[in-house]
């Protein structure tokens, strides 16, 4: 681990979201660009907890939740996702392809989003700010210039970057770290890539590093955190099926949109009300899910932006039911959008 004190203006851009098995799934810059949210489950020691396997056989529930839809787009760049909303209303993303021709930025807003400010981790390649918390830690990765490009996880906290890296990640050039959701206790969570190439989720806690290990999964994701200590993420399976998991109270269960032939969970909000997205035959969803750990009751809402183009992606939940996230419209260019009921 490494504190770095930011003394001059960042000119770091940013990286595209990695994806799970071929999926979707602070000196602080101060440069403004125009643009159109407790303690851990997780136990200790090496001891594994129960878990319970929680599919649903049931149809989707009528929607629930109305939203009117935001979009946010910085003007100089047709790639733009949201992927963090705290409970003001502060949104946290990137924008920008992650290509030479189109370098990217993380970036942070506050309603209603008519101005962002660029975040970017001094001297890296890339930036991609995953989630930020209640008490102004903002969480992600970055790339770095080193000829080895190495990815690392980040928390900044008022203007004080660290970075980490897990113990345990493979040495040599391309290795991956990812911190992709941090709660109110300032507990991340994410996952590094062994050496076989597959994601090993864990939780980071005051520089400590606990190993998350969701049934059945041969890669796995951790991506939301919320203020009770309950982790999200997704898993592939040996068959090749990706679905969403859940750790709470020392459980963990598995859960899979209707129909979908893949689902991916992004985040849980204070109430357990977990966001993602699925892929059936008319392309890829949103998705809101209310007591994702109970095998009876569950409650699924489908998200799709009103004008989407066969893509949806929900990124975050906050406490107020706020979401986040991005789509891909009629143009072909990548949008993100704050939604709220």
């Amino acid at each position: 681990m490494r504190t770095v004190m930011l003394v001059t203006r960042s000119s770091a851009v940013w990286l595209q979201c990695r994806a799970l098995a071929g999926l979707t799934i602070g000196l602080t810059a101060l440069a403004i660009a125009a643009c159109s949210g407790t303690n851990s489950t997780t136990p200790s020691g090496n001891v594994l907890p129960a878990h319970t396997d929680v599919r649903l056989d049931s149809d989707p529930s009528p929607t629930p939740y109305p939203y009117q839809f935001v979009t946010v787009n910085d003007p100089a760049s047709t790639f733009t996702r949201v992927l963090g909303i705290d409970n003001l209303g502060q949104i946290v993303g990137y924008y920008g392809s992650g290509t030479p021709s189109d370098p990217s930025h993380g970036f942070s807003s506050l309603t209603p989003y008519a101005k962002c400010r660029d975040l970017n981790f001094p001297l890296a390649v890339n930036t991609v700010v995953t989630s930020l918390n209640n008490t102004r830690i903002v969480a992600g990765y970055f790339v770095d210039n080193s000829p080895g490009h190495h990815t690392f996880g980040f928390m900044r906290n008022r203007g004080i970057w660290t970075y980490y890296k897990n113990f345990k990640t493979p040495k040599g050039p391309l290795s991956v770290n990812e911190l992709l959701g941090v709660n109110d206790s300032d507990i991340a969570v994410g996952f590094y890539t062994d050496s076989y190439g597959n994601d090993i989720p864990y939780e980071l806690a005051n520089g400590h590093y606990e190993e998350l290990r969701p049934p059945g999964a041969m890669s796995a994701m951790a991506t939301g955190i919320n203020r009770p200590g309950d982790v999200t993420g997704a898993e592939t399976l040996a068959s090749g099926v990706t679905e969403g998991w859940l750790l709470r109270n020392g459980t963990y269960s598995q859960f899979s949109y209707p129909g979908a032939s893949t689902t991916q969970a992004f985040a849980i909000n204070h109430s357990a009300v977990v966001v993602g997205s699925y892929v059936d035959r008319a392309g890829t969803h949103g998705f809101i899910l209310t007591k994702a750990g109970s095998p009876s009751g569950q409650i699924w809402q489908s998200i799709d932006e009103p004008n989407a183009v066969g893509t949806t992606v929900v990124t975050s939940i906050n406490d107020h039911d706020a979401i986040t996230g991005w789509y891909v419209d009629g143009s072909g260019h990548t949008d993100g959008f704050v939604a709220t009921i």
